[in-house]
């Protein structure tokens, strides 16, 4: 639908649309909520694309015409670009934010907001299109800072103090909303929507105080204080894994290895019986990347955004004092608290795999409320505190209360994860479990499209005897726009190698547009996301991994198992992968990146064919039996059977 936005017409030679139209097809698309429904929509507005002028009104309802077909590819660049044109809405600077926040681009959104609005601390009018836009990148304390000014010099306006009520609201800090909402004026001309926040967050401050609590956070204390007593357990069975979704990513791809790998033993040992619980999957975000893989190996899959929601007052067997402490919780994990909890008590779940924190965080109450006898988390990389993208205030709470139950265990899958979370948590050494990843042999085949691609970089890059292979998501963290850059600084001084990138992500266009930038088109090919990754990763000689942080990168266990050196940054556990010297290259720094270091690197990897076969099969024999599925299953079946 690209070519839809690219469509708009902004001319003045064009004809302007007929009075009223534009008005009426922005409130047309507002209301549009079906994929098939926006289609439709689109199908009947692109006859009007061609002959009239666009307007604000007309591009941005193609904007959220195009939101609404749930694609993901080229949105954030259709919201940039209308963000840029139309300042002045608020709209457009909404959606881009949510974009950028999802990519983990939050520093960019403020330097947007920033550029846009620096009059946003007293200018009322600029006050309220940066205020909202904060609000969607989450940005909490640069709201905060914001809010303390305007509070002063905008003491009557409504709209803005309702907007940082919802903010505070969202946020669970019901005592700051109330106090707040105590100098709105007006309240009994407001909307029924808007009486009813305010009088939500003010019995929810009451409730906080009649709870003796600080924070909603403490809440959780409160609940597991009065929560029912566990399950005992004969025998491990039934078991669920939980995450928040099944894209793309090294964790993702994880879990549903080891599901798959449990469900082909439970007939032969008796393994427990997974099933797979996920917040969303949505096809058009590729949230639902692996779910025909589960579905192929037979493992029950279940997707809590498809189902409806449970209110708390519809759950049985709690106690008033339960039902009151729930509704403290953050709306988004209130929510899944009251569907897992249900699903957990009709499921008999016997075993509760709890992956990410933005997993656990959804799940380990109703867990722990469902007496369920065994609760594993899995951490996939370092903690929150050294995150601040992940960092959410129910955390540190919740991991603490958890800790002191003796049927919860606290995996990680690298010994650098285990001890940064043991010292965020002041927990004892050892307290968290390294669980590695289990990683199976890639196979050299491809599909036709693959050997379709393959033929055309060969082609395209004819006089290049070497292949570099770079498989990572596109976002920040993975830097593959520095990825590109290292590429271009070695072709300068030698057309040998091809540069090979997989995956896909937010910043994959900016990947895309920086080739191009570079005319490095017949050298650096980005090729989106694979299904066949080990049909690359067998044709390459070397895999570049820059990522700033990481917790056991799988990439680098799945290239040293088919015999590819690898040259990455110390992110994470990658020491723990790859054997300095050995089995590949480690740069001297993974939050610096210290180009002269890589690049130097990489030339004499490259031109010392004799190391990379050496390091190549040493790589093999040093991953084989360690990070074999088998080994891992057997380890974490015994943590099901013996928690501690």
């Amino acid at each position: 639908m690209t070519s839809l936005a690219e469509k708009l017409d902004f001319s003045h030679s064009a004809p302007p649309l007929p009075p009223g139209a534009s008005q009426q097809i922005f409130d047309l698309a507002r209301g549009v909520s079906s994929p098939a429904m926006a289609e439709e929509v689109l199908t009947q507005l692109e006859p009007l694309l061609d002959r009239f002028r666009a307007d604000r009104h007309l591009a941005l309802a193609s904007g959220l015409l195009m939101e609404r077909l749930r694609r993901e590819k080229d949105m954030r660049a259709v919201w940039s670009a209308l963000q840029e044109r139309f300042p002045q809405d608020p709209l457009a600077l909404r959606m881009l934010m949510r974009w950028l926040r999802r990519d983990g681009r939050v520093d960019e959104g403020l330097a947007r907001i920033a550029r846009h609005y620096p009059d946003c601390w007293r200018a009322l009018p600029q006050a309220r299109i940066a205020l909202p836009g904060l609000i969607e990148l989450k940005a909490w304390a640069e709201l905060d800072q914001l809010w303390s000014t305007l509070s002063v010099l905008h003491t009557t306006d409504r709209a803005i103090r309702m907007d940082y009520i919802k903010a505070l609201a969202e946020q669970s800090r019901f005592p700051e909303a109330a106090k707040v909402a105590d100098a709105v004026h007006g309240r009994d001309r407001m909307g029924a929507a808007s009486q009813d926040l305010l009088a939500r967050v003010e019995a929810q401050a009451e409730m906080m105080g009649r709870y003796d609590l600080e924070q909603s956070a403490a809440a959780i204390d409160a609940i597991f204080a009065r929560a029912p007593a566990r399950r005992p357990l004969n025998r491990a069975r039934r078991m669920v894994f939980f995450s928040g979704q099944l894209g793309t990513g090294g964790a993702e791809r994880q879990m549903t290895r080891i599901a798959c790998a449990f469900l082909d033993r439970a007939a032969l040992v008796g393994d427990p019986l997974p099933e797979v619980w996920v917040k969303h999957a949505n096809p058009a975000t590729g949230s639902d990347f692996y779910r025909p893989m589960l579905a192929e190996a037979g493992v029950p899959t279940r997707v809590f955004s498809e189902e409806k929601e449970i209110a708390v007052a519809a759950l049985d067997g709690l106690t008033p004092d339960l039902r009151d402490l729930l509704s403290l919780l953050a709306p988004d994990v209130k929510r899944h608290t009251c569907q897992l909890l249900q699903a957990f008590r009709a499921h008999r779940t016997e075993v509760a795999y709890l992956w990410q924190d933005g997993g656990i965080v959804q799940s380990a109450i109703a867990a722990v409320l469902a007496g369920v006898p065994r609760i594993v988390t899995s951490f996939r990389g370092l903690p929150p505190n050294l995150r601040p993208n992940f960092w959410r205030p129910e955390l540190p709470v919740l991991y603490k209360a958890l800790a002191a139950m003796p049927h919860v265990t606290f995996t990680a899958n690298s010994q650098k994860a285990a001890t940064a979370y043991e010292d965020w948590l002041n927990l004892a050494p050892g307290t968290v479990q390294v669980i590695p990843n289990a990683v199976k042999v890639m196979p050299p085949e491809g599909d036709d499209e693959d050997r379709a691609a393959w033929f055309d970089i060969l082609e395209r890059s004819a006089p290049c005897t070497r292949t570099v292979v770079g498989v990572f998501r596109f976002d920040e963290n993975k830097r593959p726009l520095r990825w590109i850059e290292a590429a271009a600084r070695y072709l300068a001084k030698r057309d040998d190698t091809r540069f090979v990138m997989l995956g896909s992500g937010g910043l994959f266009p900016d990947a895309q547009a920086k080739i191009a930038e570079l005319g490095l088109q017949d050298r650096v090919f980005a090729l989106g996301i694979r299904s066949k990754v080990g049909f690359y990763m067998h044709r390459a000689d070397l895999l570049m991994h820059l990522a700033a942080m990481e917790g056991l990168p799988n990439v680098l266990i799945e290239a040293q198992l088919v015999g590819t050196p690898v040259l990455a940054t110390p992110a994470g556990g990658t020491d723990e992968v790859v054997e300095q010297g050995v089995t590949g290259t480690i740069l001297s720094d993974a939050e610096t990146l210290p180009e002269e270091e890589l690049d130097t690197r990489l030339a004499q990897m490259l031109d010392d064919p004799d190391r990379l076969a050496r390091y190549g099969a040493l790589a093999m024999a040093h991953s084989i039996d360690r990070f074999s599925v088998e080994t891992i299953l057997d380890r974490t079946a015994e943590l099901f059977e013996n928690p501690r």
